[in-house]
């Protein structure tokens, strides 16, 4: 009988045996030729593009293509060319609605290479229940933007959140996204809360 040190063999063994070995890239510790990123325990990644099988959760009308450059988390990221008529972007996790009870913002971190843009976000739930929650302004340049998730406690249901829809107004050029996650704390000087 084979012993494991740590719980997360055993569950990688168990899976594999089971001819599951997609559950490597996602339970940390179960692969050494993947291993997954440094993650603070004080944040949660929902959404970062390492993989092309990324992009089927990501909809909208936006052209996007996952790239190397301007990636924040690992290797790639998510590059968004939006215009007039294609200014959407969503996130979608319907088949696995996230659990975002716990954590206070949500952060993502994003690079315009054009003239400043502002951006709504749009979250929905399982019970398909949707919230306009802010519009921010993307600078040209690096950007994490931080939103505050104590306002949205009445609005919709933080343990079943199905959906992030990115709308930019007066859209035009490219915007680059990855590193979509939670975090336990809210920056004092981020503008975007």
């Amino acid at each position: 009988m084979t012993r494991f040190r740590r719980p997360a063999q055993a569950l990688c063994a168990f899976f594999c045996a089971a001819g599951l070995s997609l559950i490597l890239c996602v339970v940390p510790g179960c692969s050494k030729r993947n291993p997954a990123p440094n993650v603070s325990p004080s944040e949660r990644v929902l959404f970062s593009f390492e993989r092309p099988t990324m992009l089927p959760m990501v909809g909208g009308t936006a052209r996007r293509a996952i790239v190397a450059e301007h990636a924040t988390h690992g290797k790639r990221c998510l590059r968004l060319s939006i215009a007039p008529k294609t200014e959407t972007v969503i996130l979608d996790s319907t088949a696995f609605p996230m659990d975002w009870r716990g954590w206070t913002s949500l952060k993502v971190d994003m690079y315009r290479d054009a003239a400043p843009i502002r951006l709504n976000l749009r979250l929905t739930d399982k019970q398909n229940r949707r919230h306009w929650v802010w519009s921010t302004r993307v600078e040209p340049g690096a950007n994490t933007l931080e939103y505050d998730l104590s306002q949205l406690r009445d609005k919709i249901d933080l343990s079943a959140v199905t959906e992030l829809m990115w709308y930019a107004e007066e859209a035009s050029g490219r915007l680059y996204m990855d590193h979509i996650r939670l975090s336990k704390g809210i920056s004092a000087e981020n503008p975007n809360i």
